[in-house]
């Protein structure tokens, strides 16, 4: 459920991108299904490492080993975590986008599994010990935001960390989406889940304000 890119021309390329979003399991299925074998008719694919995750992994002191990455879409960044010895497990709610992700990596070490977000299996709860997240929860609707971070929060481990990545918005700034930018007053909610925040960072690249959130869990 990767989404990392604003509206741009590219989107005109896969019409599955217009259609309304009904679930996710169905518009992001619909999405990659008509890609057909092309990457560029996927309008978030970016075919290299998100490039705010590596200069936060040079900066870890701490060792993580059992990694998760939500939404892993065609899995650039699992393939880079695992690069760096980690124990990776991807999910993405697209069947098609799992298999697109084992043919384009067929030697990965990354543990690829079609999974739902919201109804993840239950040995994810409180499983890893670090859980990444890229745009996900700003790819489906914001009525489903609440849940998608009770999800994702739920899947760190006592000691481990969150790190999140998203397209900000100021709160009163509005959103229409795909994707839908997240204020930092949404973000608030992962406090209620038992996690602290530790580091925030926000960054304009191409002119698109963008969040960096570490948390953790006691």
């Amino acid at each position: 459920m990767d989404t990392n890119t604003k509206p741009t021309d590219r989107r005109s390329v896969n019409p599955a991108v217009r259609r309304p979003f009904d679930s996710p399991a169905t518009w992001f299925e619909a999405v990659y299904t008509h890609a057909g074998d092309d990457i560029n008719n996927v309008p978030w694919a970016r075919q290299t490492n998100n490039p705010l995750l590596m200069p936060w992994l040079e900066q870890q002191l701490r060792v993580h080993q059992r990694t998760l990455v939500v939404g892993c879409g065609l899995g650039d960044d699992a393939e880079m975590l695992a690069r760096r010895d980690l124990q990776v497990t991807a999910f993405d709610i697209s069947p098609r986008a799992i298999a697109w992700c084992r043919q384009r990596f067929p030697s990965s070490a990354v543990d690829y599994q079609v999974a739902d977000l919201f109804q993840l299996p239950a040995t994810f709860r409180q499983a890893f010990d670090l859980v990444f997240d890229a745009l996900t929860i700003q790819s489906i609707p914001p009525h489903m935001h609440a849940d998608a971070i009770a999800a994702i929060a739920e899947c760190v481990a006592p000691g481990g960390t969150l790190l999140i990545i998203c397209y900000g918005r100021q709160p009163d700034e509005p959103t229409d989406g795909p994707p839908w930018y997240l204020a930092r007053t949404e973000l608030d909610q992962f406090l209620q889940h038992g996690l602290q925040e530790v580091h925030f960072e926000e960054h304009m690249m191409s002119g698109v304000r963008r969040f960096l959130v570490e948390y953790s869990r006691l």
